[in-house]
């Protein structure tokens, strides 16, 4: 590209973040003294000015950041995953959704933690026509150490014309002291970050939601396999391998063993009921593999090794409980079968 096109590319995508950066600023001055005492009113009064799906989204993350502050009520506690139970004050002649009635908790109350906010970006996206989904997954922050390494957070994708975009609206309200006193300060950081920025302190549950192609294995892995929600809601007492990668050979059969605490109460357990199995064909380079035989509270997998797949995902009851990392290599010899099974 001859010099002077490389410059003029540069003014242009210059001018363009310098008048992107004004706008936001614009909004963001403009909600500021906007009160309303509902979600889908707020969100009316919030998006009203606005033609773009862009400017509508901004507008409703700026006003949650400043509006809504962390609950470190909560968080000295209980700092491990918390989800706000439903008020019982919330009621209408049509009773609302979850979603629905923690956002009206979250917005009269002026206080949250990550589910909160979620689902009040969740809930006042709809309202403004926006499609926005709540991500689940782990997000790494400092002295977490590797045992943390299990879904602790919940976040947003958003779509913005007809492109999914990725935010933390709770990392981006404000950050907390050593003191555990929360500070309200917007971050834009974790305002429609890159994917590939993103991934770095924010793990999802399911994978697709990373908005890669190829999602890089977080560290942690080195040390112990990913655990969802699910591997707790089903007891899951002790598993094997314990290491989160696994070396294997194209054809291999790898085994797993899990122990469960309690096998009858987990085979009574319901499967998450807002999880479509159908999506998983969506998650990048996965393979998902059932549950085999059974011995007293042990369950064990089978799984022969594919190129195709860099992801072994674990199901009981049709839920994903466990995620490793496989890295396969291509052999001509005669096939091998690796024993990972826990000698229980």
């Amino acid at each position: 590209m001859k010099p002077w096109l490389i410059l003029l590319v540069m003014m242009l995508l210059s001018r363009f973040g310098h008048a992107q950066d004004a706008s936001f600023s614009s909004i963001d001055w403009n909600v500021q003294n906007i009160e309303a005492k509902t979600p889908d009113s707020l969100a009316q009064l919030l998006t009203r000015n606005h033609t773009t799906e862009l400017a509508k989204v901004r507008a409703i993350y700026s006003w949650i950041t400043n509006h809504i502050a962390y609950n470190m009520d909560i968080f000295r506690r209980n700092p491990g995953p918390y989800k706000y139970s439903p008020d019982p004050l919330d009621t209408s002649a049509v009773w609302p959704s979850g979603d629905e009635m923690i956002a009206r908790k979250v917005l009269r109350k002026r206080v949250a933690v990550c589910d909160g906010y979620s689902r009040l970006f969740k809930v006042m996206c709809s309202y403004a026509g926006i499609e926005a989904e709540i991500v689940q997954g782990y997000g790494r922050v400092n002295g977490g150490g590797d045992k943390k390494f299990r879904t602790n957070h919940t976040w947003n994708a958003v779509r913005i014309d007809s492109a999914w975009k990725l935010l933390d609206i709770t990392w981006a309200s404000g950050y907390t002291t050593y003191a555990d006193d929360f500070v309200q300060k917007q971050n834009d950081f974790y305002f429609l970050t890159p994917p590939d920025q993103f991934i770095t302190d924010h793990y999802p549950e399911e994978l697709r939601w990373t908005l890669l192609a190829n999602p890089p294995a977080p560290y942690e892995l080195k040390k112990l396999p990913f655990r969802s929600k699910n591997f707790f809601k089903y007891g899951v007492n002790s598993y094997f391998p314990q290491s989160g990668i696994i070396e294997a050979a194209e054809g291999d059969t790898i085994l797993f063993s899990v122990q469960l605490k309690d096998v009858a109460r987990a085979k009574t357990t319901s499967a998450d009921p807002f999880m479509d199995t159908l999506s998983y064909s969506q998650w990048p380079l996965s393979s998902f593999v059932k549950a085999g035989r059974e011995n007293g509270n042990f369950v064990y997998y089978s799984y022969v090794a594919e190129p195709a797949a860099e992801w072994i995902n674990l199901l009981y009851n049709d839920d994903v409980i466990m995620r490793y990392r496989i890295n396969v290599s291509i052999k001509k010899e005669a096939v091998n079968t690796v024993s990972l099974l826990s000698p229980n």
